[in-house]
């Protein structure tokens, strides 16, 4: 009886103790950040989420995901909620062309921001 008594309360601290080492979250940075892609030019980006879970839109609420050669790109989810990639580089929206704009307004979701947030 002693024997399981003991056991019980060991198990009770270990519990404790490592309900108190859990990391807490850390919410990204709210003002937006200016980045300087490869080429010189520049982009205001926006953190979301926590360590966990995070990603990264425009300004204006477009997904976005920097690619290999380290340009942020429009990016969307796939069906498996993966984020895909796309070939158009990000920019301002003060600084996207006509096509540019026409491209993403057909192929982003706009407003992702607002969408997982709530």
């Amino acid at each position: 009886m002693k024997h399981s008594i003991l056991v019980v309360i060991l198990l009770t601290m270990c519990m404790g103790l490592n309900a108190q080492n859990k990391p807490q979250r850390v919410p990204a940075i709210k003002t937006p950040l200016e980045y300087v892609q490869p080429d010189g030019d520049t982009l205001i980006i926006r953190l979301h989420g926590d360590e966990r879970r995070h990603y990264r839109t425009t300004v204006d609420g477009y997904l976005i995901a920097q690619n290999k050669k380290g340009y942020y790109c429009y990016a969307r989810y796939d069906r498996n909620g993966a984020t895909k990639i796309t070939c158009k580089k990000a920019h301002n929206a003060d600084k996207r062309s006509t096509s540019e704009q026409k491209y993403i307004e057909r192929n982003i979701p706009n407003k992702l921001t607002k969408q997982t947030e709530e």
